[in-house]
């Protein structure tokens, strides 16, 4: 897959990159090897990473780790257009905590804040690429470990697939079930237990990255925000946004501009 690399922030040990894998037909990539160790956190788009025996749905709430010199190959999700993340790689054992199989994280809003919010002052030079570590560490703690061969398996993959087409915003629990063809109660109890967490949060959360996506970008419209990721009205937004995040819509607004 073709792709554009930008250098925000580098240090002895840390190389920091905003990549953006371009638009391409939702087939596998060639097969690739990493020169170094690297975590790959989350932006925007879709896609399945496959690793040997190991597969990972990628979206707007999932990092990625890979030690040197492991093959793997990316394939786009069908209506995805593009993919973008940020690339940390190591060439000191200690900077990235990296295990020898593939490995996936599923972060939290509020992780993905900070993270976003970093990036920023990386790349305006308010702070260091050797700070980086310390950032994507506390990250980890807060994130759920995915298990790459589980997670992407049959109707649970199918659900996740479909939520992120759709960001969840107007899509039912129902729907997904009678999309994925199981009932919501098997729904359930697969679903939390492959991902680490409810269906129903799976949901909100990927409501709150396209949030935040929009509010980096300088959303000034946080009514019509909340009615597009489908909640009843800005309030219901609001107090979802400040219980993921830590702070309101328009504070993460207000930072986002800042740290430009």
């Amino acid at each position: 897959m073709p792709q554009d690399r930008v250098v925000i922030g580098a240090s002895r040990n840390v190389l920091v990159e905003r990549v953006r894998w371009h638009e391409a037909a939702p087939q596998w990539s060639p097969l690739y090897r990493t020169p170094t160790r690297r975590v790959v956190l989350p932006g925007s788009g879709a896609a399945q990473l496959r690793s040997g025996d190991s597969e990972v749905l990628i979206d707007g709430l999932t990092a990625f780790g890979l030690a040197e010199a492991i093959p793997y190959q990316i394939k786009p999700e069908q209506g995805s257009n593009g993919r973008a993340g940020v690339v940390v790689s190591a060439t000191a054992r200690h900077c990235v905590k990296v295990p020898t199989e593939p490995q996936a994280w599923l972060l939290p809003p509020s992780a993905l804040f900070h993270l976003r919010l970093h990036w920023l002052n990386l790349e305006a030079g308010r702070t260091l690429a050797a700070q980086t570590v310390g950032i994507v560490d506390s990250a980890f703690r807060s994130a759920v470990l995915l298990h790459p061969s589980r997670a992407c398996v049959g109707h649970v993959s199918r659900a996740r697939s479909l939520l992120m087409r759709e960001r969840g915003d107007r899509v039912t629990v129902q729907d997904v079930c009678d999309a994925v063809h199981v009932s919501p109660s098997h729904l359930a109890r697969s679903f939390r237990r492959h991902v680490g967490v409810s269906l129903h949060e799976y949901r909100q959360r990927l409501r709150l990255c396209v949030a935040l996506d929009r509010l980096e970008a300088g959303e000034n419209d946080l009514a019509g925000l909340a009615h597009d990721l489908g909640f009843c009205h800005q309030s219901h937004f609001g107090h979802a946004f400040r219980t993921e995040v830590g702070l309101t819509p328009a504070q993460a607004r207000q930072a986002f501009r800042n740290a430009r």
